[in-house]
């Protein structure tokens, strides 16, 4: 059987060096997720673009992003609360990150950074906007969960950066850190399994990426672990605060990837 020209591409884009470096950035970013309960594609994916891009990076981390997932939504018990109440949310996400995903494909997906980083900004700042009211995602829960896990879906699947929608939905309904934890990553366990199978019909999952990611899954969980111990040792209030800063943060690397990739 020959190489294809996507696995000799994949080949070319990641000499050791570049495979080194990879291991690092999963490993922090897996201490990002470990500590706030997600944030693996928020950290890895814009940090792996500029070793490639954005498509490879996102293949390249769809194995450590369902390790990942699975690992944090498993953690801590009570599952069946979460996934009870929350679920409807996931399969939204699931739908729109199949929509997002044939957007990568098809289309230019950087414009999508832009709008992102503007509703983070927005949301971040909306106590000195006083005319932004955010309340009618505590009127209408069921809808807003929807709508958040859709767009979440969609901007997973088009730029790999979908938490920030959920993170928005879930402070302002103000679920406990732990549910907050677990029904988003049931969410974004959904919406990679689903950009998985999207980018296998279209003949886009070469087998070198999904080998890649393998060593880079195992170093994510190592990151994740050691953020899992340093997340035990703040209060809730405070973890409220450090995710707010974590989307200050996320909000300015999109805007310079958007302006990047122009």
């Amino acid at each position: 059987m020959g190489t294809s020209a996507a696995e000799v591409h994949a080949l070319d884009a990641f000499l050791l060096n570049e495979i080194l470096i990879a291991l690092l950035i999963v490993t922090l970013a897996g201490l990002v997720h470990g500590t706030f309960g997600l944030g693996f594609p928020m950290v890895a994916t814009p940090v792996l673009a500029l070793l490639t891009d954005v498509q490879t990076a996102i293949l390249l981390t769809l194995a450590p992003n369902i390790a990942v997932n699975l690992w944090s939504m498993l953690r801590g018990g009570h599952l069946s609360e979460s996934v009870g109440r929350y679920w409807p949310v996931a399969v939204w996400m699931l739908i729109g990150s199949a929509v997002g995903t044939v957007i990568l494909v098809m289309m230019d997906p950087n414009p999508f950074r832009l709008l992102l980083a503007a509703v983070i900004l927005l949301y971040l700042n909306s106590e000195l906007l006083k005319r932004l009211d955010w309340s009618f995602i505590q009127r209408h829960p069921q809808r807003s969960g929807a709508g958040a896990g859709f767009l979440g879906g969609v901007l997973g699947g088009t730029v790999n950066v979908g938490g920030p929608a959920l993170m928005i939905y879930f402070l302002e309904i103000r679920v406990p850190p732990l549910v907050l934890v677990q029904a988003i990553n049931l969410a974004f366990l959904l919406g990679k399994s689903t950009q998985a199978a999207t980018f296998a019909v279209f003949g886009l999952l070469p087998l070198t990426l999904v080998l890649l990611s393998l060593p880079l899954g195992a170093m994510a969980l190592i990151g994740l672990r050691s953020g899992m111990w340093l997340r035990e040792r703040f209060s809730a209030d405070a973890y409220r605060g450090w995710l707010r800063g974590l989307l200050w943060l996320l909000a300015v690397l999109l805007v310079v990837q958007f302006f990047r990739d122009l």
